[in-house]
């Protein structure tokens, strides 16, 4: 808004002299605005957002590690009514869509991811901000982003927005904090104790292998679940000494964060423990391969049935609530989004227990709690048959679907607003293709543009919680390995 005014203050006054130009600070100025100044204004200002995006668009996207890796961001946004809030976010959006790149051949970047947090009562049918939700599907319906976030639905995220107005915004992909309470910590000290998730961290997830455990307890004549407890409590015992390990560093060590307040309570002096901070991490349970478990019990995957990979997940829940109450560590169960881990747990499998059909046949297990992605289903069964894991996986989760129909807006609104309403995190899963030569893109592109027949093809997809190039030039020369490439290629219904 200052900025505004600044510029707004230039326009109006024009070639006044000194004493006029004293008394515009005196008096009311929005008696002076004309309107050609106020639309001169509004233009520069929408102009410095769109260039502010587009910069951190760049940035985000050039500047990569030793590794090659590039910063993984997320921006929430959509809640703000106000002129500029509506018009920061709704830049983002524009920009987003519109790409980057030369001319007549840009292609939308994967970083930062965008989610934009729902309210019905804003964004919902004649409310203040249903030009800004009608902006974002049109913006997921070409690029896939933003991702939707549900703060009106049902579930652990809207409960806190509803009951505290507090948003829970995910990091990275999909993880999520576990509340807490600006008094009593992990339980709220009294009825307007409130949660707190600005300025805090999580320490990781550390994944079970289910089918393998299953199978180990099938072969070793045990129980499933005293086989469970121990794998279970192993990683219990790697969470504690880890944060044993961690509370001992100096604050030293990273002043911003640990000196200077970056991270809530994070006022320590140099040479004092960080292990204070930690009491308000959250630390997880990794959770994949729910379909291969299932396939292993009986046969059958869990969009054929399913009620044993969801006994297992309420059982690992009651565990970690224990743990939790027991270790006072705020534990969660985290949907693990697997992305190398889904070539590597078949391959431990496979050197112990062999290709079993269901479970090992395929260079890939499925990702976290979803239905195997060959499933030939709709959206809204693959909606309706994994909410019921919904409630057990807080530490991190989301859902999409696939749309192998073009650019299709009106299929997304459908989909977007039917996941709203049940609670969701969703994303939009398209086959996004650019042809590197003439610029045509399409969803579902052979290998060659059907205009000008290059091979030269940009391919994005969704690897699970955010996007990745799986093709770029005459081959396929992705970072992803041969699993996770494997399970995109095998897609109808994820």
């Amino acid at each position: 808004c200052k900025i505004a005014e600044d510029i707004i203050g230039k326009a109006g006054s024009g070639n006044q002299n000194d004493s006029t130009g004293q008394m515009w600070d005196e008096i009311n100025k929005e008696s002076y605005i004309t309107p050609k100044a106020h639309e001169y204004a509004m233009e520069k200002v929408y102009r410095d957002f769109c260039q502010g995006w587009q910069g951190l668009e760049y940035k985000l996207n050039s500047v990569g590690s030793s590794r090659g890796d590039y910063p993984f961001v997320t921006v929430t946004f959509g809640l703000g009514i106000a002129r500029f809030e509506k018009m920061a976010s709704l830049t983002a959006l524009r920009v987003h869509a519109g790409g980057q790149g030369r001319e007549g051949h840009k292609v939308p970047t994967l970083f930062p991811k965008y989610v934009f947090l729902y309210d019905k009562n804003l964004h919902g049918k004649g409310c203040v901000n249903e030009d800004l939700f009608r902006e974002g599907i049109k913006c997921s319906a070409k690029t896939m982003y933003p991702d939707w976030l549900s703060l009106t639905g049902e579930g652990y995220v809207p409960e806190m927005y509803k009951k505290y107005g507090r948003v829970v915004s995910p990091m990275g992909c999909r993880a999520f904090l576990s509340p807490w309470y600006e008094r009593g910590g992990m339980e709220p000290a009294h009825e307007q104790d409130k949660p707190i998730f600005v300025g805090r961290f999580n320490l990781g997830a550390i994944s079970l292998n289910l089918p393998m455990i299953l199978a180990k307890a099938q072969a070793e004549n045990k129980d499933f679940h005293e086989v469970l407890d121990y794998y279970l409590n192993m990683i219990r015992d790697i969470h504690r000494n880890t944060i044993e390990y961690l509370g001992k560093m100096r604050a030293g060590s990273n002043p911003l964060a640990y000196c200077e307040g970056g991270f809530l309570g994070g006022n320590l002096g140099p040479d004092e423990p960080i292990r204070p901070l930690l009491d308000a991490a959250t630390v997880s349970f990794g959770i994949t391969a729910l379909n291969e478990l299932q396939e292993l019990y009986n046969g059958k995957s869990i969009a054929e049935d399913g009620q044993f990979a969801l006994d297992t997940l309420k059982y690992i829940n009651a565990k970690i609530a224990e743990f939790k109450r027991q270790d006072g560590i705020l534990y969660a169960i985290y949907g693990t989004p697997a992305e190398t881990l889904c070539s590597l747990q078949v391959k431990q499998f496979r050197k112990i227990y062999g290709i079993i059909e269901g479970v090992s046949d395929r260079p890939y297990v499925s990702n976290s709690f979803h239905c195997h992605v060959t499933e030939p289903i709709s959206p809204i069964r693959k909606q309706d048959l994994e909410r019921r894991f919904w409630d057990y996986c807080n530490g991190g989760k989301i859902q999409y679907v696939r749309y192998p129909l073009g650019y299709n807006i009106a299929a997304v609104e459908t989909l977007v607003n039917r996941a709203m309403e049940i609670g969701f995190y969703e994303g939009v899963n398209l086959d996004l293709c650019y042809c590197m030569d003439c610029g045509y893109q399409q969803v579902d592109m052979d290998e060659t543009c059907p205009v000008c027949s290059s091979n030269r093809l940009i391919k994005v997809d969704r690897m699970n919680g955010y996007l990745g190039y799986t093709r770029i030039g005459a081959k396929s020369n992705s970072r992803y390995n041969e699993g996770k490439l494997a399970e995109i290629a095998d897609r109808v219904s994820m």
